[in-house]
C-alpha cells in the first residue's frame, strides 16, 4: 500500500448515511450498484455500471455510462458517453449520492506553499493514508456539506424522466435530435416505458431480501414454500426469507426453532427439555420492559416448528424475573 499512488480524494454524501471519503488510486475508476466496480453504491436508482472516472494527466472526465437515471454536475444532466471535465470541488450527483473530488494532501500542499505576494507559508508533510482517516472522521475545520446551489436534484430527475427532451432522441439519427417538439413528444412513451426500465436494470435487487420492494416480498418468499404473516413487522419478515436456507436446513431442531423466535421477538428464548416428560419442552420468554409480544403469534411459530410428535409449554414473563 505504501507504493500506491493516490490520484485524489473521493468524498461521498448521502442523506441517511454518514459522509465518508476515500481515496482514487487507479484509472478508469468505475462508480455503479455492481461490486465489480471500484466504487459501489447500493440504491435502485444507481445502475450497475453507472458512471467513469479518467485521469489523463492533468484532466479528469467524467463519463455517464448510459445509466437509467443519469449523472448530473450541477444542474445540468451529462450526455451519455461524452465526457465531461471535472474540477476538483465540483460536485456530482448519482442518484441520492453527492460525490466531490478532493486533491491530494500533497498536491493541497504545494497549492498551498507557493509564495503570494512575497510570503512564503510552509505546509508540515502529512503520509497520504493518515489524512484520509482524519478526513473520514470528521476533522474540525473541513468542509461537512455540499454548497447550497449544488442541493439534491429537482423531482423530474429523481424519477429519471427528464423534464422536457426525451433520452429516446439519442437513439435516432442526428437530423432528429434537434427536434424540440419530437423530443417533447416521446416522453411519453419514455414515461410508459421507464418504469419497466428500471425494473429490468435494477432486478437483481428483487432477488435480495434486504433490497426487494415489500410488494414482492411474498412473492420472493413463495418461491422458497414459505408464507409470511402480514402482521409482522417488514424488518422481520425480510430476516426470515434471508435466513430460510438455514432454517430449513435444521428445521424441527432446538436451534431452528430457537433463531425463528429470536427474529421474532428479538430475545434469545430458553428451550428446556425436562427429564422427566419424553417429547416435551418448555420455552420460556423474558421480554424486556415495554415490549409486547404477541403470544398466539409465539404459539403459532412453534407449532409450525417444533417436530409433530412433541408437546411444549410456552411461558413468557417480564426479563429480570
Amino acid at each position: 500500500m505504501d507504493n500506491v499512488q493516490v490520484l485524489a480524494m473521493l468524498r461521498i454524501e448521502t442523506p441517511d448515511e454518514p459522509e465518508r471519503v476515500i481515496p482514487v488510486a487507479e484509472s478508469p475508476f468505475n462508480i455503479g450498484r455492481s461490486k465489480a466496480n471500484q466504487l459501489q453504491l447500493p440504491h435502485d436508482r444507481v445502475s450497475r455500471h453507472h458512471a467513469r472516472l479518467l485521469f489523463e494527466g492533468d484532466q479528469i472526465r467524467l463519463v455517464d455510462l448510459k445509466s437509467s437515471n443519469g449523472t448530473q454536475v450541477g444542474k445540468t444532466k451529462l450526455t451519455p458517453n461524452d465526457p465531461y471535465t471535472l474540477s476538483y470541488h465540483e460536485t456530482f450527483s448519482i442518484g441520492p449520492y453527492v460525490l466531490r473530488l478532493e486533491a491530494t494532501p500533497e498536491v493541497a500542499a504545494q497549492e498551498t506553499a507557493e509564495p503570494v505576494a512575497g510570503i512564503t507559508v510552509g505546509v508540515e508533510e502529512m503520509p497520504v493514508l493518515a489524512v484520509a482517516q482524519e478526513v473520514g472522521s470528521g476533522t474540525p475545520g473541513l468542509p461537512e456539506a455540499p454548497p447550497a446551489d449544488l442541493a439534491q436534484p429537482s423531482d423530474d430527475d429523481l424519477f429519471g424522466l427528464p423534464a422536457n427532451r426525451s433520452r429516446y432522441l439519442q437513439y435516432l439519427p442526428p437530423i432528429y435530435r434537434d427536434d424540440p417538439f419530437l423530443g417533447r413528444f416521446l416522453l411519453a412513451f419514455e414515461g410508459v416505458l421507464l418504469p419497466v426500465e428500471q425494473v429490468v436494470d435494477n432486478f437483481d435487487l428483487y432477488l435480495d431480501p434486504r433490497t426487494v420492494p415489500p410488494l414482492f416480498l411474498d412473492q420472493l418468499a413463495s418461491w422458497l414454500a414459505l408464507t409470511l404473516d402480514e402482521k409482522w413487522p417488514i424488518g422481520k419478515r425480510r430476516a426470515v426469507v434471508a435466513e430460510a436456507a438455514a432454517l430449513y436446513r435444521r428445521r424441527g431442531t432446538r436451534w431452528s426453532l430457537s433463531r425463528i423466535l429470536e427474529i421474532y421477538t428479538g430475545v434469545v428464548p430458553k428451550i428446556i427439555e425436562p427429564e422427566d416428560q419424553a417429547h416435551h419442552f418448555d420455552v420460556v420468554l423474558r421480554i424486556p420492559k415495554g415490549q409486547h409480544v404477541d403470544r398466539p403469534t409465539v404459539e403459532r411459530i412453534i407449532e409450525t416448528n417444533k417436530p409433530a410428535h412433541t408437546t411444549y409449554t410456552l411461558k413468557i414473563q417480564p426479563a429480570g424475573n
